[in-house]
């Protein structure tokens, strides 16, 4: 990707949380918007877009939160909560957009997804960097779905 490529897609993204992050349901079609048109191709590569700045987000605060923590799988596992419960409150708009589409995802914005799934799996100590992908996938998208409800919930999550 070209830096000029790189910033259209930051304005673009950044557009995209200033103007539809507190009504994620509405979240526009990039042709309808001459701000997004020439970046994104469909809303799928948009969700792309936004989970990859999630992830981005997320990974800055799991390095930091696991070169703090003792390789033991209780405190792995509570670093990653406390970086995925970190980045959300810095990102409200952006986890609200996710939280709101991701669901019936496909694409970029499954692709990406995915990918958090895994990083989550693997940095909380749950699975091995080479556990079979099957098991990966699934513990993954297990404890996004904890992190999650547990966000909508407003309760702390015990580990």
């Amino acid at each position: 990707m070209s830096w000029q490529r790189f910033h259209r897609r930051t304005a673009a993204v950044r557009f995209v949380l200033e103007r539809f992050g507190n009504a994620p349901e509405h979240l526009p079609h990039p042709r309808e918007h001459a701000e997004l048109s020439p970046v994104f191709t469909d809303d799928h590569d948009m969700l792309g877009a936004l989970q990859h700045k999630w992830i981005n987000q997320l990974m800055g605060r799991l390095e930091r939160r696991l070169s703090e923590s003792a390789d033991h799988t209780a405190e792995r596992l509570e670093a990653t909560r406390l970086a995925w419960e970190e980045t959300a409150t810095a990102n409200p708009e952006l986890r609200r957009i996710l939280d709101h589409h991701l669901p019936t995802a496909h694409g970029e914005a499954l692709r990406a997804l995915r990918a958090e799934q895994r990083l989550l799996a693997v940095s909380s100590g749950l699975v091995d960097h080479d556990g079979a992908p099957s098991e990966t996938d699934r513990t993954g998208e297990a404890l996004l779905r904890l992190l999650r409800g547990t966000r909508e919930q407003h309760e702390p999550v015990t580990v």
